[in-house]
């Protein structure tokens, strides 16, 4: 059995802009669990316990399209503190293709709404006088081509995510 989810893998430059986010938050004593910036993915399902590799029920990105970092945000009742990304029609859509061929699949997954974030700490606490709306998200856009499973793997220093499959990519538009 592995512990599986779907999820967009953020480009190097939009997973630099993320820990630099990190940083930032960090910095005006916003603490929690962060995570290792090599962590850091959207989800578009999460699939959990699953014993065998679903990597065929990946849908292509067709056409590409953009994604843009966009403001922050807390899930109080999860405790978690994330970074969104602007509205995307074609993301919306993508999640919603992804869902669909899992569970045509017969593949069990979450099936709470859609909301399009990037988790960057857990169990965060906010200090008093602090303003998420007045932590400057640094400017940040990725073309999304592809969609990715990953397996989930306790290890000794934490959670560790792993690719072991991808949908098929988009031909890149130059």
């Amino acid at each position: 059995m592995m512990r599986l989810f779907v999820a967009l893998e953020p480009s190097p430059d939009f997973r630099q802009a993320l820990a630099l986010l990190q940083g930032r938050l960090r910095d005006a004593g916003v603490t929690g669990r962060y995570l290792d910036p090599a962590n850091l993915h959207l989800t578009l399902a999460f699939i959990g316990m699953w014993p065998e590799d679903i990597s065929a029920c990946l849908p292509s990105v067709q056409p590409s399209f953009p994604m843009t970092l966009y403001h922050l945000g807390v899930f109080p009742e999860a405790k978690v503190l994330w970074a969104g990304v602007s509205h995307s029609e074609a993301l919306s859509s993508l999640a919603e293709n992804v869902r669909r061929r899992l569970s045509d699949a017969g593949v069990p997954f979450d099936r709470k709404e859609f909301n399009p974030h990037i988790t960057l700490a857990r169990k965060p606490v906010i200090p008093e006088g602090v303003h998420l709306s007045e932590i400057r998200v640094p400017p940040a856009s990725m073309t999304v081509r592809e969609v990715c499973l990953y397996r989930s793997d306790h290890t000794e220093h934490g959670m560790a995510y792993t690719v072991i499959g991808r949908g098929s990519p988009c031909a890149a538009a130059d």
